[in-house]
């Protein structure tokens, strides 16, 4: 590919529009002999970006970016300088000479043939809205009024009309010279039986015509609007040599500037949704067609936002389809939020129903799509089923893998661990590596699935220190803590002293949602249900407690035994006789005090 010669250069520049062109991409304001709004090129509240068509140049006064129409493409794009004068010399009518005879012949013959390929769906588009304002229409501006579109949204998606009839459309086409062949690679029209001759595509349906932001018509949708047609209720244009679904937005030419001045694009599933959502004031609505988001209907909205809002269907499809948009706003780098509805409702239902303040309530409210997509994931796995706790932690490994974000990625890492009561480090390692650490990290959550298990008499003390809560104090005050084999229900009971302190009472939800130890929160939980003793009988109570407290004492006086006596093995009676005679005379006092345990009932 050669050097694009200055004499193509210059007849871009002269015949690119660099008003429209910058419009496409900025919402700008008349001012004196210019245009200004907000720099599409850094944060601002202030306008301070400006466009001079008669200079056919731009100019932001607040990072000092500028140039013509080239350079505009260049910056908002990303482009090389040889992709932008192409583009733009592709869209304006400009030839590019190629030095390669054959590769200028092929791109002479795409120019010419998207170009036809516009006109001929301008010329379809033309037809259906002529039919939707006219006699022929009444029955589609009915089903409008219905869902509540007004005239003037309307026209400014251009919705049409196709009308009852196997050819309506073709006919007019070939009244300007456009045969059916032709009409069918448009997607227009359809092939007969056996070949012989063509039928209408769109048939009895509302018509909306699928635009880009250069305001090119690419493809049609079409929505039946009989209640009893047993035909499909949405059918769309087929991808053609010049349209691709994946890589349009609908509605997106209606929303950009709107979208530029929220900050915000709200995503929705389908393309009524966006024009209802449009009738009502949410000019930031757009949807991706049907299809699952597309990495470059992601790019296409980093344009003109960095934060989306998804507000699919309510329906089980409709999530499916939001977990499915995380791979694509994480590779744009766009921040999504997401809001969901009842299971019956969409967009367009709920705010017919509950009113746009509604709507407006749930997108302030909307929650981080990670945050969500983790919920759904961990929410279904707080049981006591290991399984599912071992396919959320796969689950919530592949959305982790999407949170580019360091510091993110902690807290919600975090999240996880706690969640399913597995190890953070595990849990990274498991993430990066998890086919070489699925048995270990089965093992951990199979671990972290059992209660804690504590001797009868901590587990005792446990018990009746959840139902007696005043009891605390004095336990707490004679360091009766220390006799305890356990660190977790040590830390545990001071917990509680103090849950009790500011409580009154103990609050069993509140309170083993302080637990972080898995285990002993099953522990915990077991004991609060517990019936091992007769809680009502104050004396029961009472005498219970005064057992398990006694059998405390003598549980840490034989382990204290059994310590002394392995220290008193190790040394050496001659080098270390002081030592060794401390050790004899504490082993002694503490076999004393375990005796007296045996006869003495007394607390």
């Amino acid at each position: 590919m050669g050097l694009i010669p200055e004499s193509v250069i210059e007849e871009v520049l002269a015949r690119a529009d660099i008003l429209h062109t910058v419009r496409n991409y900025v919402s700008l304001k008349k001012s004196g002999s210019s245009f200004k709004g907000l720099c599409p090129f850094h944060d601002e509240n202030t306008p301070s970006f400006y466009v001079t068509p008669s200079k056919g140049i731009f100019k932001c006064f607040g990072c000092g970016v500028g140039g013509n129409v080239i350079s505009f493409m260049m910056e908002i794009e990303g482009w090389s300088f040889p992709e932008a004068v192409r583009q733009l010399a592709e869209r304006n009518g400009v030839e590019i000479p190629e030095e390669d005879p054959q590769a200028a012949k092929r791109a002479r013959k795409r120019r010419e043939g998207k170009k036809l390929y516009w006109q001929i769906m301008e010329t379809a588009r033309a037809y259906f809205e002529s039919q939707l304002w006219g006699e022929a229409g009444a029955a589609a501006r009915h089903y409008l009024t219905e869902r509540e579109i007004d005239e003037e949204t309307a026209k400014n998606f251009g919705l049409g009309y196709a009308p009852q009839g196997w050819q309506n459309l073709l006919d007019h086409l070939q009244s300007k010279g456009i045969s059916g062949k032709i009409a069918e690679r448009a997607g227009l029209a359809l092939s007969r039986n056996k070949g012989s001759g063509h039928y209408d595509r769109f048939r009895h349906r509302v018509v909306f015509p699928v635009v880009d932001i250069w305001d090119h018509t690419l493809a049609f949708g079409g929505r039946t609007i009989a209640a009893n047609d047993d035909a499909p209720k949405y059918i769309n244009s087929p991808e053609t040599k010049f349209y691709t679904k994946g890589e349009q937005l609908y509605g997106l030419h209606a929303a950009k500037q709107g979208i530029q001045k929220a900050g915000y694009a709200l995503l929705v599933e389908g393309n009524f949704d966006v024009i209802c959502l449009h009738a009502k004031g949410f000019d930031t609505a757009v949807a991706p067609m049907g299809t699952a988001l597309t990495s470059e209907q992601a790019r296409l909205l980093q344009r003109y936002c960095d934060q989306v809002v998804i507000a699919f269907d309510g329906d089980s499809a409709g999530e499916e389809a939001t977990v499915r948009c995380l791979q694509a706003f994480s590779e744009a780098k766009l921040e999504a939020l997401v809001i969901r509805f009842d299971e019956l409702e969409d967009p367009d239902t709920f705010v017919r129903r509950h009113g746009a303040e509604a709507l407006s309530q749930k997108i302030e409210q909307a929650q981080p799509l990670v945050a969500w997509a983790l919920d759904r994931v961990l929410a279904p796995a707080e049981g006591d089923n290991v399984d599912r706790k071992l396919s959320a932690l796969e689950e919530a490994g592949d959305v982790l893998r999407h949170v580019g974000n360091q510091l993110a990625w902690e807290h919600y890492a975090q999240e996880v661990s706690r969640r399913l009561n597995i190890a953070p480090k595990l849990l990274k390692d498991y993430i990066r590596r998890p086919d070489q650490l699925r048995s270990r990290a089965r093992q951990a959550v199979i671990e972290a699935h059992r209660p804690l298990e504590l001797d009868s008499a901590e587990y005792g003390v446990l018990m009746v220190l959840l139902d007696h809560p005043e009891w605390l104090d004095k336990f707490l005050g004679d360091e009766l803590e220390n006799l305890l084999s356990t660190q977790e229900l040590a830390d545990f009971l001071e917990l509680t002293r103090q849950h009790y302190e500011r409580h009154g009472e103990i609050n069993a939800p509140v309170l083993l949602e302080k637990i972080d130890h898995g285990a002993f929160r099953r522990t915990v939980a077991k004991a609060l249900t517990d019936e091992g003793y007769d809680p009502e009988d104050p004396d029961k109570a009472l005498q219970f407690y005064q057992d398990c407290v006694r059998t405390l004492k003598k549980n840490w006086a034989t382990r204290s035994l059994d310590e002394l006596t392995r220290q008193l093995d190790q040394i050496d009676f001659y080098n270390e006789r002081n030592k060794f005679e401390e050790l004899t005379r504490q082993k002694e006092q503490i076999a004393q005090f375990k005796a007296s345990l045996d006869w003495d009932r007394s607390l």
